[in-house]
């Protein structure tokens, strides 16, 4: 049995994701899983990097429908591509740039990279919920296309392969003799300040300059930290600003979005 694994940024009190989630049980048989509901209205940027950090988690044959969608009913694409063994099924505004392509960095907004693995522009209506609505492609067409999907239908069914998926905004980080430069790429609900910069590409004590902060403290772990912002190696690998029993970004006045350097110690 498939599994469809569900992210948008609609939350749970308005009935869209239920509407979704009917659509799917009455077309096929698949499990119906819960990424999150909570990204922020229209926060492409988040959900890409939640995807990054998530995917690789859970099993292939996995199906992913990202539904952040600012651009519903435009002449925006729908895409299907499937790396790594998954699907994934979203619209193309940059959201799947970290899970199926590479990390590249565009000059200035979204634009498209030839470097991609195919895919295909979602376009045979026979797959759409009939009389669909402009405004709720999650329920129109990006359920019932998965579905059909989960019913086995194979990706060059659904619309002409493409090579130029959107690209997010977004610099990589660089690293180089004694200094890397990234970017806090996201800030958890505890205020820890997420890097975008992998701790086992840095071969020497950090100090991380941000703004007009400088961090020089590493802790392995929260409970045992000294009071202050220290560095610490999060979940994900990268380096992360945390405060002990605080929110970093709070006591820092940092947000998602400021540039870092990691200097040596």
């Amino acid at each position: 049995m498939a599994t469809i694994a569900l992210l948008t940024d609609f939350g749970t009190r308005d009935p869209y994701v239920a509407a979704m989630k009917g659509v799917i049980a009455s077309r096929c048989d698949a499990r119906i899983a819960d990424l999150t509901h909570e990204i922020a209205p229209f926060d492409v940027f988040g959900a890409a990097f939640f995807l990054r950090d998530v995917v690789p988690y859970w099993p292939p044959g996995t199906i992913f429908v990202a539904v952040i969608d600012p651009g519903v009913g435009t002449s925006r694409r729908i895409v299907a591509a499937q790396h790594d063994g998954r699907t994934f099924l979203a619209p193309d505004n940059g959201v799947l740039s970290l899970v199926i392509g590479r990390a590249a960095v565009p000059a200035a907004g979204p634009v498209a990279s030839r470097r991609r693995p195919p895919a295909v522009s979602v376009q045979n209506e026979s797959f759409f919920l009939p009389n669909g609505s402009t405004t709720f492609h999650g329920r129109d067409r990006f359920a019932p296309v998965a579905a059909a999907i989960a019913n086995g239908t194979a990706l060059s069914e659904l619309g002409p392969p493409i090579d130029d998926l959107v690209h997010l905004d977004y610099t990589p980080p660089s690293y180089g003799d004694g200094r890397a430069e990234g970017t806090i790429i996201a800030v958890d609900r505890f205020g820890n300040l997420i890097t975008d910069i992998e701790a086992a590409k840095i071969a020497f004590a950090p100090v991380l300059r941000a703004g007009s902060h400088v961090v020089d403290r590493v802790e392995q772990n929260y409970g045992d930290a000294k009071r202050g912002a220290f560095l610490i190696v999060g979940s994900t690998g990268c380096l992360e600003v945390s405060v002990a029993n605080g929110s970093a970004a709070d006591v820092l006045q940092l947000g998602r979005g400021e540039r870092v350097s990691i200097v040596t110690k």
